[in-house]
């Protein structure tokens, strides 16, 4: 089974013979050449060039194609703030500077940075083709908040009406993006909208269910799978998540990787996550990886499990860190070995990183 099959299996909820890796790269793969994030976001050539270094670095079973949240608001016309070392910001909001959502145009394939995004995916595509590609599209809520900003959340109260139409504009608008990903090889197309944790569970009843269940049946109808992809605590909005009915619900580890597992399963529906990703992928050794990594792989099991972080990994991720959780991906031997170590101790006889080892034995210090 190729790594595309497997993680495409997950999704459908079948058994696999592990659970499938998704590291969602964006920024940080201008750290794996040694750029700037601007310098990389603004080339299809680096973003390619990064995605493919760590594809044959960290051996996913899948890949993002880009994590970049803005960029449909900056083909709408909002203005970026990029930086060196993140993805960039939306700073101006169109619809509080004139604009009405009646004069709003759905991007086409040649607005913004979307050319870039499209030639990277059909570039991965023909050079990867064992791999799952993941087409990340914002989410209609994220998206309706980087076209109003935080005047959204007054309007959630006060004119339904008008959250009600900005809503369907921003639909169209994720779903014209899943359309240009697909044409250009995207086996899954993820609603990253991480804005509707921020909202109670009545507010994405009314604003947000019926627009995600469009999406994903417009979207399925093409035999396309489908990932409902939402950081930050979520928690109280489960439920509704699944009843929008798509393939996977990807969580951080804001949620408990047992709730979502036992929440997903029942409604019919894989799950992803949820490696923690400031105070161990970012910040912590590649041992706490390697923990980390291996009670992700216990809990989640081997029916509907993808192993993720728990959003777009920071650009200064230690490599290192990630290799870790590779190997306890890939390593069954290594893995077996994980579970008799203690995890107090600093004397756990990790290998060295930068030495190859065999998929059977695990090298000692």
């Amino acid at each position: 089974m190729t790594s595309k099959e497997l993680i495409l299996a997950a999704l459908r909820l079948e058994e696999t013979s592990r659970p499938p890796w998704l590291p969602y790269v964006g920024v940080h793969g201008a750290k794996l050449l040694g750029m700037t994030a601007t310098e990389y976001l603004m080339s299809a050539q680096h973003i390619c060039q990064g995605l493919q270094k760590a594809i044959d670095v960290y051996r996913p079973d899948a890949i993002p194609v880009a994590f970049d949240l803005q960029l449909e608001a900056e083909a709408l016309g909002c203005r970026l703030l990029f930086a060196d070392d993140n993805p960039p910001a939306v700073v101006s909001h169109i619809l509080c500077d004139g604009m009405r959502i009646n004069q709003l145009k759905v991007p086409s394939k040649n607005d913004g940075r979307i050319p870039v995004v499209l030639e990277t995916t059909r570039t991965l595509r023909n050079n990867n083709p064992d791999i799952a590609l993941y087409g990340l599209v914002t989410g209609p809520f994220t998206l309706a908040l980087h076209l109003l900003g935080t005047e959204l959340f007054t309007r959630l109260y006060e004119d339904a009406p008008y959250v009600t139409a900005l809503m369907d504009f921003c639909s169209d608008v994720a779903l014209a993006m899943s359309e240009y990903y697909i044409e250009a090889g995207c086996d899954v197309i993820a609603l990253v909208d991480p804005m509707t944790s921020q909202i109670d569970p009545l507010s994405f009843d009314n604003f947000v269910r019926e627009s995600m269940t469009k999406i994903f049946a417009r979207i399925r109808e093409q035999g396309i799978l489908t990932s409902f992809f939402v950081c930050g605590n979520a928690e109280h909005n489960l439920e509704l998540m699944c009843r929008c009915l798509p393939h996977n619900i990807s969580v951080d580890e804001n949620i408990p990787l047992s709730l979502i597992k036992n929440m997903a399963l029942a409604s019919g529906i894989s799950f992803g996550g949820n490696l923690r990703l400031t105070s161990t992928l970012l910040l912590g050794s590649p041992r706490d990886c390697a923990f980390d990594a291996l009670d992700c792989l216990d809990t989640g099991g081997t029916k509907g499990f993808v192993l993720a972080p728990g959003c777009d990994l920071p650009m200064d991720t230690p490599i290192e860190n990630l290799r870790e959780v590779c190997r306890v991906v890939h390593d069954d031997y290594y893995r077996e070995t994980l579970r008799y170590l203690p995890r107090e101790t600093d004397t756990i006889p990790f290998m060295d990183i930068s030495q190859r080892y065999s998929p059977n034995k695990v090298l000692l210090n």
